[in-house]
């Protein structure tokens, strides 16, 4: 075990060209210029997964790149979507690790003050690589594919340059909770979406709430049976469109029923 400082980009790069099988990384912030990297020192039987918090707040802040979400993708990458993700792993061939507070950026492999532990330690990275393989198998996390990356950006178009989107102020007890909600014109996503995601973001419009319950969105079943009367599965419908919603970045799965706007 070793400590790792910045800049580490260089010791990032060699592990991954030196990876044979797999490389696995968990990164709430990922930009496209060290995705390039990263992505041409792979070898190409090396299987590549990447955990994400794919949120229209850290799309639009410029904290997550689409473009390296799509190059990834393209290049018969995994993306998946776990919103409330705060980790930074990086697992290569499940057999080296780091854990560092430095996310998959140029910030945070060259240019800020990052700290973190290198380990080839059999036991631990077995035990960071099973923890992974939950986070990546766990209800609450979405795989992305190009549909969602085209949807998106399409919502993104339509956010006027010159508006201004408000971010609320930090609660001080729970600041995570606030800052990738953003203040939105009201039909910049309803414009974008069709049918039945867009009937189920309309029902969870009309809930004042940021946050909601399950139980909350499925009183609007009776109206949706009225736009769709051939369909008998109403609820399992709903459910289906809040993991596409969540996959969208535009809701996040708290647990127990529970679901949070990243929308005002």
């Amino acid at each position: 075990m070793k400590t790792i400082t910045s800049p580490w980009k260089s010791d990032f790069l060699e592990l991954v060209s030196n990876s044979k099988k797999s490389i696995k990384i968990t990164s709430p912030f990922v930009k496209e210029n060290i995705c390039d990297e990263m992505l041409s020192a792979k070898q190409t039987n090396a299987k590549l997964e990447l955990i994400t918090s794919f949120k229209l707040g850290n799309i639009y802040s410029g904290s997550l790149d689409i473009a390296a979400i799509e190059k990834i993708i393209n290049q018969n990458g995994i993306v998946k979507n776990y919103s409330k993700l705060h980790s930074k792993i990086y697992l290569f061939d499940d057999k080296e690790v780091i854990i560092s507070s430095g996310n998959l950026t140029y910030g945070g492999l060259v240019n800020n003050y990052e700290y973190g532990i290198y380990s080839n330690d059999k036991d631990l990275v077995s035990k960071i690589s099973s923890d992974f393989n939950l986070l990546s198998k766990n209800s609450r996390t979405g795989k992305l594919d190009i549909s969602h990356l085209e949807k998106v950006k399409e919502i993104i178009s339509k956010i006027p340059l010159t508006e201004s989107i408000n971010f609320p102020n930090f609660n001080i007890e729970s600041p995570e909770n606030n800052y990738d909600t953003i203040e939105i014109p009201d039909n910049t996503i309803s414009s974008s979406l069709r049918g039945w995601k867009l009937e189920v973001f309309k029902c969870i419009n009309l809930i004042p709430n940021q946050i909601f319950t399950l139980n909350e969105i499925n009183k609007f079943e009776s109206q949706l049976k009225i736009v769709y009367p051939n369909n008998d599965h109403i609820t399992d419908k709903i459910r289906q469109q809040l993991q596409y919603l969540r996959d969208l970045g535009l809701i996040e799965f708290l647990g127990n029923g529970h679901y949070r706007k990243l929308w005002k």
